[in-house]
């Protein structure tokens, strides 16, 4: 169901009603899908860099945040990751939403960013615009302290 759901906001496709014109139908659909996520909300909200920060670096509300495969300042630890930091913030949100509606298939990314169980995202829209601003406004060269996100101090 969350498929479907989701790909009648990504394609938008037109489906027909007895008692409503087609366009109607498909508008009806839409909104319906919308409930879940609103893609094009996530493109015109403004990011917010502490929200986005701690959203990225903070795993109270999930067992694994963007630092762990990222790094904590955006840059990857190692070669299997794509760095985050300094990349545009229209591109994040591109990429993020593209997870979310399965058009871009990560299993790693996709189970980061959807409850398959109920069949929704497990962030919202705004949470998308301060995770995509919050990267987008960190250096590219990252900040230079070699941590690795995974290895707590003692």
């Amino acid at each position: 169901m969350f498929v479907s759901l989701m790909t009648l906001v990504a394609v938008a496709p037109l489906y027909s009603a007895e008692e409503k014109s087609t366009s109607e139908a498909a508008q009806d659909n839409a909104d319906e899908a919308k409930t879940y996520f609103d893609y094009e909300q996530a493109f015109s909200l403004v990011g917010d860099f502490e929200r986005g920060k701690q959203l990225a670096t903070q795993s109270e509300r999930f067992q694994r945040s963007c630092r762990f495969c990222h790094g904590a300042d955006g840059i990857a630890p190692g070669d299997h990751h794509p760095n985050l930091a300094g990349q545009k913030d229209r591109y994040l949100r591109s990429q993020l939403v593209s997870f979310i509606f399965l058009q871009r298939q990560s299993h790693i990314m996709n189970r980061t960013l959807v409850d398959f169980e109920k069949e929704k995202p497990l962030y919202s829209e705004q949470e998308i615009a301060d995770l995509a601003f919050y990267f987008s406004r960190l250096s590219p060269a990252g900040d230079k302290s070699g941590e690795l996100p995974w290895v707590e101090e003692k």
